[in-house]
């Protein structure tokens, strides 16, 4: 029997008939409760991934925001659904609310997860506005797709919505990163990503000259000892070089963002980001030479 471990422990009998494996063999391996069958055509392994089992189970493939998390994509976590694509005829019987839109002409069911191209045309369709945007810099980071392959993806959406890519630099290293500065730039705010300070390292966000911005990527963020200390080590010395800095946990960004907010843009309005990093002895002005 094939191994079906790279197709999330879900195959199809197409996929199985490409690997010369016969309906002897497929019965087989169903007596030994090797396989079991989904749907008509659909087989998993006891040890399948659940969430690829449930989507092809429902009459699909896995998709959207859950496909792309399983390709590494950092995905908004605001709904713990598993998100399906299906075939039309699926949508024809009235269970088109369990499934997916994406724009464009629909696709075949080549594999129980659908690859990042399909399944980011899908999740178009699911995310607001900064969820897009949070997707393409994921995306782009992690270097899964080039610009020119997103504009490609997007041909089919509307305008507003080819014109969220212009909002992505790439940068940023997880979505709450992106979400702090689409936020703060919707405020009128100029925030640059992943800058390089001497002394201290690259920083998250930089607001000015001076008022850093540090944020944790995971919900449950758990940091050892060991670096908490060196997260403090390294505000410390920011702060002796004459930085502010704002740390920001994944709680603050997306279930308390407006006290988070308050507190950066207290900072900006007492113009903290403007003011002049400490250099030391002032430089000597070069006296003029004297005339004649």
């Amino acid at each position: 029997m094939m191994e079906i471990d790279e197709h999330y422990g879900v195959v199809s009998w197409s996929e199985l008939r490409s690997r010369a494996v016969t309906l002897a063999h497929l019965r087989r391996a169903m007596r030994e409760e090797k396989l079991r069958r989904l749907r008509r055509g659909w087989y998993a392994t006891p040890t399948a991934d659940a969430m690829v089992v449930e989507a092809v189970a429902a009459g699909g493939v896995l998709s959207c925001l859950s496909a792309l998390k399983l390709h590494g994509v950092w995905v908004p976590t605001h709904t713990k659904k598993v998100h399906v694509r299906a075939r039309e005829s699926a949508h024809r019987q009235g269970r088109s609310g369990r499934f997916c839109l994406g724009y464009g002409s629909p696709e075949p069911e080549v594999s129980a997860v659908d690859d990042i191209r399909t399944a980011f045309r899908h999740a178009l369709k699911c995310l607001d506005d900064e969820g897009i945007v949070v997707v393409c810099d994921s995306i782009l980071n992690k270097a899964l797709l080039e610009r020119c392959d997103l504009e490609s993806l997007m041909a089919s959406a509307p305008r507003r919505i080819r014109r969220l890519l212009d909002r992505c630099d790439g940068k940023a290293e997880s979505g709450t990163e992106t979400m702090v500065r689409l936020r703060l730039q919707l405020k009128g705010v100029t925030v640059r990503s992943q800058v390089q300070i001497a002394g201290v390292g690259r920083v998250d966000l930089l607001i000015g000259t001076r008022l850093i911005i540090e944020i944790d990527s995971e919900e449950f963020h758990d940091r050892s000892a060991e670096q908490r200390e060196r997260d403090r080590r390294r505000d410390e010395e920011a702060t002796r070089l004459g930085y502010v800095t704002v740390r920001l946990s994944y709680k603050r960004v997306v279930e308390e963002w407006a006290e988070a907010e308050r507190t950066i843009l207290d900072l900006v309005r007492r113009r903290e980001h403007r003011k002049k990093l400490p250099t030391g002895r002032r430089r000597r002005r070069r006296a003029s030479p004297p005339a004649g």
